[in-house]
């Protein structure tokens, strides 16, 4: 079920509904912060970051699909690589999950009022935390998987031809 689209792998295509969905999710979780925008961010950000965990996951099921076709293991520096890039992968959903409660009960917690409470103040402020967290490593996990592809034994020198 998570392999394939046609014949493309699903594994690159989904991830980059992750990568943009997370920091996204960040982005919209700071202006949530700011009561002025408040208003506007708030449903966006309860969609785009359930959308993201359910991208984490599918991406996250979508590779171990895609390292089962290709007869990738440990013990090389691709298979190496990989297993290094699943864990944090699978850290990634479960940290997802956390973001995406957290966003569900801000949206739906966060007073509308111009008066706050203290619950107004501190959950958007985990929720920012939470966020950045998710984004870091989405970062990690992304360079990683990159790695695995371009230049698994690290010997490749990329210049800009200066």
């Amino acid at each position: 079920m998570f392999d394939a689209i046609g014949d493309l792998p699903l594994h690159p295509l989904v991830v980059h509904a992750v990568v943009i969905g997370i920091p996204l999710t960040l982005l919209l979780a700071v202006l949530f912060a700011v009561p002025r925008f408040r208003s506007a961010a708030r449903w966006p950000l309860g969609v785009v970051a359930v959308g993201s965990a359910v991208a984490s996951m599918v991406a996250r099921l979508s590779g171990a699909s895609l390292k089962q076709a290709l007869g990738i293991v440990p013990g090389n520096p691709v298979g190496d690589l990989i297993s290094q890039h699943a864990q944090l992968a699978t850290q990634l959903v479960w940290i997802m999950v956390v973001v995406a409660v957290l966003a569900v009960l801000t949206v739906l917690l966060v007073s509308r009022r111009p008066e706050t409470t203290m619950v107004d103040r501190v959950l958007p402020l985990v929720l920012i935390v939470a966020a950045l967290v998710a984004t870091i490593w989405v970062a990690r996990t992304g360079d990683i998987g990159s790695r695995a592809v371009w230049n698994p034994t690290g010997d490749t020198v990329y210049t800009t031809g200066r």
